[in-house]
Parts: C-alpha cells; sequence; structure tokens
C-alpha cells in the first residue's frame, strides 16, 4: 500500500476514534478504550497505541477541536465577509465543531472554579472565539451594524454558552441538530444587531 495511502487511512481512523471517544467519554467519562474502539470501527490496539488511556484521548479531542476551530477562524477572516456574515458562519462552524466532540459540551462542567487551586484551560472554542470575535464585533460597531452599548467580549461568552448548553440538551429539546448553528447564530446575532435595540 502506498505510503500517502497509510497515511490517508491513519488519519481517517484518528478522526473516527477522536470523535468515537467524544461521544462516548461525554455519555459516560469512565468509558472504557474497548468501548471506544467498538464505537469506532477499529480493533484496540489501533486506539491504544496513540491513546494509552482516557486522559490522553480527552487531551488530543481538546487539540484537534483547538486545530479545527483555529482554522475556521482563519479562514473566516481570509475571506472578505462583512462583520455579521462572519459572524454568523464563525457560530455555524463552531456549532459544527461542537456537535463533533460532544465531550467539549461537558467537560468544563467538570472543571474547578476560577479561583480554586487548580484551574484549567478553557475549551478550544472558547479560547478561538475570545480571541477572534471581540475585534470582529468592535469593527462592526465602528460600522454601525453591530450596536454599540454592549461590550464587545460579551459575544464570544454568549456564543460558547449558547452552544455548549443547547448542544448538550439538544436532544431532550428536540431540536433540530441539523439547524442549531445557524438558530443560535440568529438568537445571538439577532440580539447584538444594532437595529434590534428598543427605543
Amino acid at each position: 500500500m502506498p505510503e500517502t495511502r497509510r497515511r490517508a487511512d491513519a488519519q481517517r481512523n484518528d478522526r473516527r476514534i477522536l470523535e468515537a471517544a467524544a461521544r462516548l467519554l461525554a455519555a459516560d467519562p469512565q468509558a472504557t478504550i474497548q468501548a471506544i474502539a467498538d464505537e469506532a470501527g477499529v480493533v484496540r490496539l489501533t486506539v491504544y497505541r496513540p491513546y494509552p488511556n482516557r486522559e490522553a484521548l480527552r487531551r488530543a479531542i481538546f487539540e484537534a477541536a483547538a486545530a479545527e476551530a483555529h482554522r475556521i477562524v482563519t479562514g473566516t477572516f481570509a475571506r472578505d465577509l462583512g462583520v455579521v456574515e462572519a459572524l454568523r458562519d464563525l457560530i455555524i462552524e463552531m456549532a459544527a465543531i461542537a456537535q463533533r466532540y460532544p465531550l467539549l459540551s461537558v467537560g468544563t462542567d467538570l472543571q474547578p472554579l476560577p479561583g480554586a487551586v487548580r484551574r484549567s484551560l478553557s475549551p478550544p472554542m472558547s479560547r478561538a472565539m475570545q480571541r477572534a470575535v471581540p475585534d470582529l464585533v468592535r469593527r462592526g460597531q465602528k460600522e454601525g451594524s453591530l450596536r454599540a452599548d454592549l461590550p464587545a467580549e460579551l459575544l464570544p461568552q454568549a456564543i460558547v454558552g449558547t452552544l455548549r448548553t443547547t448542544i448538550r440538551f439538544a436532544r431532550s429539546l428536540r431540536f433540530d441538530a441539523e439547524h442549531i448553528g445557524e438558530q443560535v447564530a440568529d438568537l445571538l446575532l439577532g440580539g447584538f444587531a444594532a437595529n434590534t435595540r428598543s427605543t
């Protein structure tokens, strides 16, 4: 088998493993490596070789999500979009990441609060949003497309918090998972749009 084919197969397997692990570990933090391998459709050794324990899998899930978030943010800024359109695309793409890796929606609930002795990193979507969104919001406020009376730093927090909660409870609330990103974008950007402020 050619090297490029082997590499492509390994990348496909790795993605299946991480997505399976994100689903299972979100539902059961004690899910076994064997259960994750079964869910991913690979043999146990295929999981165990690169990820010898659940903690290694959790780290890899966060790293994979962070890399995807970085690509999305970079790609969005490289396109010539208006502020509201760019924010909408970001929200929809971040929702897709959160759905691929459900562990992101529950992981920080188990982590210590700010001020505790042990502090953990914020989830990848949060880091990407906190870096990218405030500058975009300030630009929209200057242009008049976004409300100037709201702090620019509020929107990334609102996006991450709303996505985490909505995606976590989507099934029980009977939300249409395919359109969650669009619905959250409409909800949040409607509130931030300059022409929605009541007089």
